[in-house]
């Protein structure tokens, strides 16, 4: 069977656009929690959900070859969502195994993370399932986050502000939006099920299992820094740090915008492809990022005032997301133009030299480098006595510097796969209508955003300067930009 079609632009931007929306429901959901939880206990939530990823690494020896066989025609969705659920029963195991550590070290409530193992399941579900999305429809992505979005929204009023059950009630809404989310790409992507569970290639896959373990760890790992934070430092940085890290967050979206180029890399797309995304990324995260550079305080505000300490940190972060979604597009790169797994007869050596232990293996000293760093700075920073302010700011700058280090080791290598071409002038516009873009709603704020306001109203009036600064950016882009103006008009045809 024959995957589905996917388009370059067309699957990127649904993608995208369900990302955007997300990120709107998303910034609602995470300014009620704020606004509902001290920093301390929005720390624990944060390390209640890294419990949560640690426990769902085995998963990956699934999904990983799940998308790329899916991408190349194999319908194994069937196969990968029963070897997901009885892998989940391990990751429980680890789940209770860290929450042990964990809790006696925070002395923290037991509930919450009792309700964290729910998570497991459903988190192996859902990552099972987005897998298969990838390689057979990337679009369904964007349909199952907004509605599960929505859903978690609703769940999280509920018990925030009519059952009044704090911390438990934020697991329990995002129960809820894994099970949705779950449920509808599952229903959406089952032409890709196949007929019966394939135990040739679930052997197959667990003989090959090395290859995910290594390659997965360094995402595993990724949600390390707030959990030794929590440890090292107690859970009101963390807390503090998080949220400004999860409103930067939203400048990453942008890499949903590559949502069609691992498949289609994989299924020997041409080289051309990865400079075409990198440029459509960019025509969105640098807005994204110089409106992060803008508006940090008066977004934190809306968390409320016990975050504001984060603004600068928020700043650096926005920047920071920027070569983190370049980074991204350099791995799928490296890892869709890599054919050592359809070889015959390919030995452990080959795989050892190829992009498959390449990019886990630079993303892993990534990681180490800057937990590690991290930890350094934090342990320095609460010696001294630089207060919040300075600690969020040194954390975000050192996730800045390793990003961006580790991001340009990988681009040198990924030139021999792809068409890396320096950025066109329209990267340059990108730049110019954000810089003005963000001038703009930077002296705006103040006047517009005033903090005496009640919540919703000031929210209200901050995503309307968010939406005029939207105007004035595209505005720019499209009287400067003629390829813009083109694709505008491309798209608007279409619709």
């Amino acid at each position: 069977m024959v995957s589905a079609r996917i388009g370059v632009r067309s699957s990127g931007l649904s993608v995208f656009t369900g990302r955007v929306v997300s990120a709107f429901t998303g910034f609602l959901f995470n300014a009620m929690v704020a606004r509902w939880l001290v920093p301390k206990q929005f720390g624990l939530w944060e390390v209640v959900i890294d419990l949560v990823a640690f426990a769902s690494y085995p998963v990956t020896l699934v999904t990983f070859w799940a998308t790329r066989d899916v991408a190349r025609g194999k319908m194994l969705g069937r196969t990968a969502l029963v070897t997901g659920g009885l892998l989940s029963m391990g990751g429980l195991a680890i789940y209770f195994a860290f929450t042990f550590v964990t809790y006696t070290a925070l002395s923290a409530a037991l509930l919450p993370f009792l309700l964290g193992a729910i998570l497991v399941p459903l988190s192996y579900w859902s990552v099972v399932t987005g897998s298969v999305v990838a390689g057979y429809r990337p679009s369904v992505a964007a349909i199952s986050l907004v509605v599960s979005e929505f859903c978690k929204l609703g769940a999280a009023y509920a018990c925030l502000y009519v059952y009044h059950t704090g911390i438990n009630g934020v697991l329990a809404a995002l129960m809820v939006a894994y099970f949705v989310q779950s449920l509808v790409g599952t229903y959406l992507v089952r032409g890709a099920a196949g007929a019966a569970v394939e135990r040739r290639e679930i052997r197959r896959w667990l003989g090959l299992a090395w290859i995910p373990a290594i390659s997965q760890l360094p995402i595993a790992l990724g949600a390390a820094d707030t959990f030794v934070a929590s440890l090292g430092f107690g859970t009101g940085v963390a807390g503090i740090y998080q949220a400004a890290f999860v409103v930067a967050s939203v400048v990453g979206y942008s890499v949903s915008l590559s949502a069609s180029l691992y498949p289609l890399l994989l299924r020997g797309g041409a080289e051309r492809l990865t400079g075409t995304i990198i440029e459509f990324s960019l025509l969105f995260s640098i807005p994204l990022a110089a409106g992060g550079l803008a508006l940090a305080g008066p977004i934190l505000y809306l968390f409320g005032p016990s975050y504001a300490p984060a603004s600068l940190g928020l700043s650096i972060l926005s920047v920071m997301f920027v070569f983190t979604t370049l980074s991204n597009i350099i791995d799928q790169t490296l890892l869709g133009t890599e054919k050592v797994d359809e070889m015959k007869g390919a030995r452990s050596a080959d795989f050892l030299t190829s992009n498959l232990l390449y990019v886990p293996a630079i993303n892993l000293t990534s990681v180490v480098v800057y937990v590690v760093s991290m930890y350094l700075v934090l342990r320095y920073s609460f010696s001294a006595g630089l207060g919040t302010s300075s600690e969020v700011a040194l954390w975000a700058t050192v996730q800045l510097a390793a990003t961006l280090a580790f991001m340009m080791v990988k681009a040198r290598r990924a030139r021999r796969y792809a068409n890396l071409a320096p950025p066109s002038l329209s990267v340059v516009y990108y730049l110019v209508a954000a810089a003005v873009m963000g001038l703009v709603v930077y002296f705006a704020s103040p006047v517009v955003a005033v903090e005496s306001l009640g919540t919703l109203t000031y929210g209200i009036r901050l995503l309307a300067l968010v939406f005029a600064g939207s105007a004035i950016y595209f505005g720019l882009v499209y009287a400067l930009d003629g390829r813009f103006r083109d694709m505008a008009h491309s798209f608007m045809r279409r619709i």
